[in-house]
């Protein structure tokens, strides 16, 4: 699990990250003469022991989780009429959340809207000047880092706006009121998905990473990655292969199909982000011959559970998009109902297979009946 704080809060996951245009070269790949990082070194033999603990971590994610991120009753009405607006970063991963805050902001009566924008800093800015003029109630935002807007953040906090994030490596405080999603909150679901190459290889996989490093919440996730096959994978080496914003929805797959064809012995891919990454893969795979390689990724879309659904991926860490989504409508309505936040936020993990997926035709709950759960705690039928 992932746990944060008011004054330090995580997400992954997600995403499930912070946009930043940024044009880096085709591919990274960081170190050995192998083109890659060895995770302790290629030579070594198969660790055992670190097997059976990958195995331990792996089966704590197998279950489906049963907590949402909230626990405590806010205890006190709630008011109606509120206006909620929601600024989205620019992937199709943040595309998804609008639909889900809509639903929770319709429970209690208040007013959505969404302001379009394609995460560069340009976009963000115009989006938070027109925040500005509309003045609602309160802001929703994923994956921007507020060094973009602080500013127009500062406006906000003068006439009385109450914002929350998503996804973010800034704390909470001075005009942030809440944060869900933090680093802290991010590096178990890289773990995760070390555990699940490390046990499906049986200690011998090579690996390469695909990141997204302008998305500076991912860092913490490639962290626990990377430290993961560190700590209980010896013979196995880690590549890291960076993908610039700009490539997005254009060779993603290009590019992950070069890497592997000139490092022959990477049979596993790991995506930092397979809603983003992910789409397109498994088709350039087949294409390219690439029949043998493996992929888990995380925070997927409906594209990735049906690849998952059919064979073309084989796992990934489920991004808890209902579960984040409505905890910050919970702050807001906390902030709204004059009820303190809660000091601990709890963030559920949870990889996903063909096998155990509830379904590939939308985005679902980590926790099967958390709009129930969090129902019961605004106290609303």
């Amino acid at each position: 699990m992932r746990f944060g704080t008011k004054t330090a809060l995580r997400r992954p996951r997600l995403l499930t990250a912070a946009v930043l245009t940024v044009a880096l070269g085709a591919l990274t790949a960081c170190g050995s003469t192998a083109g890659g990082t060895a995770a302790g070194g290629t030579t070594d033999k198969v660790d055992q022991s670190g097997i059976a603990k990958a195995q331990a971590l792996y089966n704590t994610y197998l279950k489906r989780p049963t907590q949402i991120p909230n626990a405590t009753p806010i205890g006190k009405p709630i008011p109606k009429g509120k206006k909620i607006t929601f600024i989205a970063c620019g992937t199709p991963s943040c595309n998804l959340e609008a639909a889900i805050i809509k639903k929770a902001t319709d429970k209690l009566g208040w007013t959505f809207s969404e302001i379009a924008s394609d995460g560069t800093p340009e976009k963000t800015k115009a989006a938070w000047d027109q925040i500005v003029r509309e003045k609602p109630d309160g802001v929703i935002y994923s994956a921007t880092p507020r060094a973009g807007f602080e500013a127009e953040l500062q406006k906000a906090k003068a006439l009385g706006i109450h914002v929350t994030a998503c996804c973010t490596t800034d704390p909470p405080g001075n005009g942030l009121d809440f944060v869900i999603g933090q680093p802290t909150q991010s590096n178990p679901v890289g773990q995760a998905m070390a555990s699940w190459v490390i046990t499906t290889s049986k200690g011998t996989a090579n690996s390469v990473y695909v990141d997204l490093s302008a998305f500076p919440i991912l860092a913490e996730l490639y962290k626990g990655y990377t430290s993961t096959m560190a700590d209980f994978c010896k013979a196995c080496k880690v590549d890291r292969l960076d993908i610039p914003i700009t490539a997005l929805g254009k060779d993603v797959s290009e590019r992950i199909v070069g890497f592997l064809r000139s490092h022959p012995d990477t049979k596993y891919v790991a995506l930092s982000v397979d809603g983003a990454l992910g789409v397109g893969l498994p088709a350039a795979l087949k294409a390219a011959g690439l029949n043998d390689i493996k992929v888990i990724g995380e925070g997927p879309d409906t594209t990735t559970l049906q690849y998952i659904s059919s064979g073309q991926q084989q796992a990934s860490v489920a991004f808890p998009y209902w579960e984040e989504m409505y905890s910050q409508v919970d702050a807001l309505a906390r902030i709204f109902a004059g009820v303190p936040l809660e000091d601990k936020t709890t963030v559920p993990s949870w990889i996903i297979t063909k096998d155990d997926m509830p379904t590939d035709k939308e985005i679902f709950p980590v926790v099967a009946d958390m709009e129930q759960q969090y129902y019961k705690l605004w106290g609303v039928a």
